[in-house]
């Protein structure tokens, strides 16, 4: 009873609504601009280290995810080594953004929405959170649709004929039977109990993800070489494009590299650094690990549908679809046994993608949309229902190819935030922020620029976006002559991504160096990220000690 009684109070507290702004100015409004979860991460909770970071990359590259990759990529006319070069150059690349984005958060300990505020202005910031909470939400419900692809294949381990025999009483239009709904619900309900905790208290299930996912990943792919006697000649594609496109091909399976297993994260990643105990834990542990570990992912997952064509004829990119094809075969003891431990594994470890890509970012969106109502855990509990309900995943996954490639399009807006972002904290203002002035809005506010908006970033975000989106248009086919690799438009959404990132980029320092806003001279005058290595955090309940500091040898506080 008393373990019980824990558990509902820690639940009841992660909802519990605690605000932290009433000594902040908000003179054009009564809004509240803060809550716990918003403010600088207290050094208590910062308890993410080097090891922590290399988990969480380990955890997410070894998945589902990364191992399908390279059907899309072959699916596409590259040779399967084309499409593994492409993804090793784009890991790269994507990795080196990643560090990048997270840097301010491990100095600052501020997420996502609060750096918007920062170069979007105060209210100028709701834009690009409302764009990645419209993310958040559908890709919460794809992932819940994974997840429930993997119990169902634990049940059918665990009762046999009973389950897979279920008499279906729902409809062909439903898109998803009897069965799967149930496993469907069940998946639901063991990743909500995720969403009522918060970065610093899911460490343990980084860990436990970082050890078995890689150990079912090889236990899969070593089935696979050994059923089929070796991975034949890898021949996964009937035909190859001509020198002549071959080359745009692989820009866009290095760009689909980048976007589509690093794209959510690189976004994210700002709200995970800030939980850093030390700043170089993020770039020691994400550098470590994230460069190489999914492209070892993509390998296994190419090898594996060679074999499993050998086997069944068939190329099966998805361990769902292998482990499903193997119980047809053969269902006895030891197979069932095999497969309940390999789906168990993938199944825990689409509860903490969820989490990690998913429900955190929308939890922490959400949160600054209306803190004064939403804190992380009432975000991502929100996030939870709409995205694995209202979604209807099961019906997108079936009928709504051209949806999901618009979701996965929308990649080239998120990049151009980033752009922007990078370009503001290395290029304009050299790392130097007041934490204080972005959490009020106060007209004398550093950050509230222009009634609260920051022209600048939404001129460089219109640019960004501008030459990538027609061949965006493209491919989702509302312009079916701009689709066809060939044409100018789909070569430049081939590298959309960076193009996007690169010219919000550009775009956004030479507009701030030639129409500065008011704090970049003051910011530009002091050495690199002066403000936050020796920065005044107390304003925000966040005391920082010398111990916290790196480089410096005491904290000399400076008042904002």
């Amino acid at each position: 009873m008393n373990a019980i009684r824990r558990v509902k109070d820690g639940i009841a507290d992660s909802l519990r609504m605690h605000h932290t702004d009433a000594a902040l100015v908000n003179q054009n409004s009564t809004r509240i601009w803060s809550n716990e979860d918003m403010d600088p991460v207290p050094a208590q909770r910062r308890n993410w280290t080097s090891w922590t970071f290399a988990s969480y990359w380990l955890s997410e590259s070894w998945g589902p995810t990364a191992w399908s990759v390279g059907s899309s990529l072959v699916a596409g006319g590259l040779l399967w080594w084309h499409a593994l070069l492409a993804c090793i150059v784009g890991h790269i690349i994507a990795s080196l953004m990643t560090v990048w984005n997270g840097r301010g958060g491990s100095i600052y300990h501020i997420g996502f929405p609060i750096w918007m505020r920062a170069v979007f202005g105060m209210w100028g910031s709701l834009f690009p959170l409302t764009l990645r909470i419209i993310l958040d939400i559908v890709w919460c419900g794809i992932q819940t649709w994974f997840g429930a692809l993997f119990m169902d294949i634990m049940l059918q381990t665990i009762f046999g004929s009973h389950w897979t025999n279920i008499p279906n009483k729902l409809p062909v239009s439903a898109d998803i039977t009897t069965s799967f709904m149930a496993a469907y619900v069940l998946f639901f309900f063991l990743a909500l109990t995720t969403a009522f905790f918060r970065p610093h208290q899911m460490k343990w299930l980084l860990t436990t993800k970082a050890i078995t996912q890689p150990i079912a990943c090889f236990g899969l792919f070593i089935w696979a070489v050994v059923r089929a006697g070796g991975p034949g000649g890898l021949a996964l594609t009937a035909t190859t494009p001509s020198a002549s496109v071959l080359g745009w091909t692989f820009m866009a399976a290095m760009n689909s590299a980048i976007n589509g297993e690093f794209g959510p994260l690189i976004a994210s990643d700002s709200d995970i650094s800030r939980y850093a105990k030390k700043p170089r834990h993020q770039l020691i542990g994400q550098l470590a690990v994230a460069p190489w570990s999914a492209s070892v992912v993509v390998a296994l997952g190419i090898v594996a549908a060679s074999c499993t064509t050998k086997v069944y004829g068939v190329a099966y990119w998805n361990p769902g679809e292998i482990m499903y094809a193997i119980l047809a075969e053969n269902s006895n003891g030891a197979t069932r046994f095999a497969c309940f431990l390999c789906s168990f594994t993938f199944m825990i470890g689409s509860v903490g993608t969820n989490y990690v890509a998913n429900l955190l970012p929308f939890g922490v969106d959400a949160t600054a949309w209306a803190p004064k109502y939403l804190n992380i855990t009432r975000g991502q509990v929100l996030c939870a229902f709409i995205g694995g309900w209202a979604v209807v995943p099961w019906k997108v996954l079936t009928s709504g190819g051209s949806f999901l490639v618009a979701i996965t399009g929308i990649g080239i807006f998120v990049a151009t935030l980033l752009g922007i972002l990078v370009g503001d904290y290395y290029l304009v203002r050299r790392g130097n922020y007041w934490v204080g002035d972005l959490y009020t809005d106060d007209p004398s506010g550093k950050y509230w620029y222009w009634h609260g908006f920051n022209w600048r970033a939404y001129t460089a975000y219109i640019c960004g976006i501008a030459l990538p989106f027609p061949g965006f248009v493209g491919a989702i086919g509302a312009i079916p002559s701009l689709s066809s690799i060939t044409t100018s438009a789909a070569k430049i959404y081939a590298i959309g991504y960076l193009t996007a990132f690169l010219i919000g980029m550009v775009v956004y320092t030479i507009l701030s160096r030639v129409f500065p806003p008011g704090d970049v001279a003051e910011a530009r005058s002091m050495p690199f990220e002066h403000m936050g290595k020796k920065g005044d955090l107390v304003l925000m309940g966040v005391d920082r000690s010398a111990s916290d500091l790196e480089g410096t040898d005491e904290a000399m506080p400076t008042k904002y």
